[in-house]
């Protein structure tokens, strides 16, 4: 009965979140323990705070999803009129009620994920910080806050494509968000190869013309060219439909074969992928193939 209950709530976390959101809450709780160590600092750098606040209207009623021990809550708070900080984990809301921004009377703290909000509260705007949801976990979390927001969401999210922003910034686009895309990089390193790179994006959706009739499942579903392989896989097979597609105008391809050979298939084409063009795309498994999906360039 315990297994089928557990079955059940993972199901609902996949459509709600793209993925079970069990361990992500585990490391928040982790990293909150790490009083030297401020969550995402890793992620964030000036140039991309200068874009995101380049974003926020000046003066705003504005919410933050994920706001953790508050790297990004001082900047937002100082370009918001007023700003309510989001985090479902307790371990972050106690460092963050150990900082000054805790006395700030423009500040107000919420314990919960999106969903928890009350149905009558209302925002100018919302920022998503680097959030653990997954494909179309990002599409059901851009719905929700449509309907707390009365201008905009920007959300930041990773340069990897394992959250599959382009496909958000599609779907978003089929629901009627007024959808524009930024990719910020930080100064390169000399020292450091482009591959490495720390780069982020901003997706920004307005809320004027969308459409909560569109279901985001509806939205979500792919067009991208399907391809066959037999299994067993012909030998150099990954690496032959690696070189495909880079040479080709796709802006993703799924992969296809029997069930039994998903898994040796993602893999060869990560290691084909890594080896002839990291810098130009990157793999993602789902439940019935593989994803290989273009990069973007990123703005210098």
């Amino acid at each position: 009965m315990k297994d089928r209950k557990r079955s059940r709530q993972r199901a609902e976390q996949t459509i709600d979140y793209g993925v079970p959101l069990e361990s992500a809450m585990a490391r928040r709780e982790r990293m909150a323990d790490k009083y030297d160590y401020q969550f995402g600092q890793e992620r964030v750098f000036p140039e991309l705070v200068e874009a995101l606040l380049e974003e926020i209207p000046e003066g705003c009623d504005l919410l933050e999803v994920g706001a953790a021990t508050g790297l990004l809550t001082r900047p937002l708070i100082e370009r918001a009129g007023r700003l309510t900080a989001m985090e479902p984990s307790q371990g972050m809301l106690r460092r963050l009620f150990m900082t000054d921004l805790s006395e700030d009377p423009r500040l107000t703290v919420f314990y919960g994920l999106v969903e928890d909000l009350p149905k009558e509260t209302m925002y100018d705007a919302a920022v998503v910080t680097f959030t653990p949801r997954r494909g179309i976990g990002l599409m059901h979390l851009l719905g929700v806050l449509a309907s707390h927001v009365r201008d905009r969401v920007v959300m930041m999210l990773d340069d990897d494509a394992s959250m599959d922003w382009a496909f958000l910034a599609r779907a978003a686009s089929i629901q009627g968000f007024d959808t524009r895309m930024r990719v910020v990089a930080k100064p390169c390193d000399p020292s450091v190869s482009p591959s490495e790179a720390v780069r982020a994006v901003l997706l920004i959706a307005r809320v004027t013309g969308w459409c909560p009739e569109v279901q985001p499942a509806d939205a979500w579903q792919l067009e991208a060219r399907e391809i066959e392989v037999p299994f067993p896989a012909p030998r150099g097979a990954a690496t032959r439909l690696v070189r495909y597609f880079l040479a080709g105008g796709d802006r993703a391809v799924v992969v296809r074969t029997a069930p039994e050979g998903v898994d040796r298939l993602y893999g060869n084409l990560r290691t084909a992928v890594h080896r002839l063009g990291r810098e130009e795309a990157t793999v993602r498994r789902t439940d019935d193939g593989v994803q290989l999906l273009r990069l973007p360039k990123a703005e210098e």
